[in-house]
């Protein structure tokens, strides 16, 4: 029995010698391929290290030949947005504005459309729209959140029955856009909401942001280099006594706009991208991530 027992011992004891083995051996497998993988990533840095390296001194050895640039400072950009669209505006004030304006806003409100009585016409208006013009709509806002958005739908299927248009801009008369009004507008395909409400943020859910000022103020041109990149200039075509007067159009406030060298009118996508933070890195923050990585794969 003893003999049994001692033969039973040993097979058990050389079958946990043989996993013993196998796992070792399999371990060691598993820890080669780690390092001969890690290796393989340090050298791919190490290489594009020296190639980052040598281009920054490349680029110090050139910069005493170049001739010292000038700096120069940038002119501020603003969209002209331009309510109250009667013929008056395609027929008198355009042809001013294209002279120095390449495109700007169309707000189209109360729910109003090209072609109606006392309005912009339906082909005026279309011709706008394809040399460029953004168009923004409005509509009065219900306190039930389903109703205004059916409203929305509604106002637009019929602009899109009068002309080929599709608006991504959204005016709110007064107040500011909440979160809520943000996500019902970004369901309806808008992009870009219109506000006089002041604030330094550059977007509100997931709508570009552009605050509204009269272009007839003594603080016009401040509000414009202080809201760099979301800075619209409303501009009323027709209007009465309620309407004010700093956004009252006249001609000669309009040509003394125009002719501001202190300004630079911008349609809305280039409005939009002045400022973006640059996501490209320099040649020093890449090697100083390099340094990190490799100082991770050695440790």
């Amino acid at each position: 029995m003893r003999k049994v027992l001692g033969f039973i011992g040993c097979i058990i004891l050389a079958g946990g010698l043989f996993a013993l083995d196998y796992w070792q051996g399999y371990n060691n497998a598993q820890i080669s391929e780690q390092l001969k993988q890690d290796n393989t990533e340090i050298q791919q840095l190490l290489n594009e290290k020296l190639q980052l390296e040598k281009q920054i001194e490349e680029t110090v050895q050139q910069e005493p030949k170049q001739q010292p640039a000038q700096e120069t400072e940038e002119i501020p950009g603003a969209v002209l947005c331009f309510h109250s669209l009667n013929q008056s505006f395609y027929t008198e004030i355009y042809p001013v504005v294209k002279e120095k304006v390449d495109s700007g806003i169309l707000i189209l409100e109360n729910g109003k459309l090209p072609g109606d009585n006392n309005y912009i016409s339906a082909q005026d208006f279309s011709q706008l729209i394809d040399s460029g013009w953004d168009c923004a709509v409005s509509i009065e806002r219900t306190a039930d959140d389903s109703q205004w958005q059916t409203d929305i739908e509604n106002y637009l299927n019929a602009l899109n029955a009068r002309v080929s248009a599709k608006p991504t801009v959204y005016y709110l008369p007064s107040g500011e856009c909440s979160e809520s009004d943000a996500q019902i507008l970004k369901a309806l395909g808008f992009e870009t909401v219109l506000c006089h409400e002041e604030t330094t943020a550059k977007t509100v859910g997931e709508l570009n942001v552009v605050q509204l000022y009269g272009y007839n103020d003594s603080t016009t041109i401040s509000n414009v280099l202080d809201n760099q990149g979301n800075c619209g200039l409303e501009i009323w075509v027709s209007w009465n006594r309620s309407i004010r007067t700093r956004v009252r159009y006249t001609e000669t406030a309009l040509q003394s706009l125009l002719n501001s060298s202190a300004i630079t009118f911008k349609g809305l996508d280039d409005l939009l991208s002045e400022e973006k933070t640059s996501t490209s890195q320099t040649p020093e923050e890449r090697i100083a991530e390099i340094d990190q990585l490799l100082d991770d794969l050695y440790h």
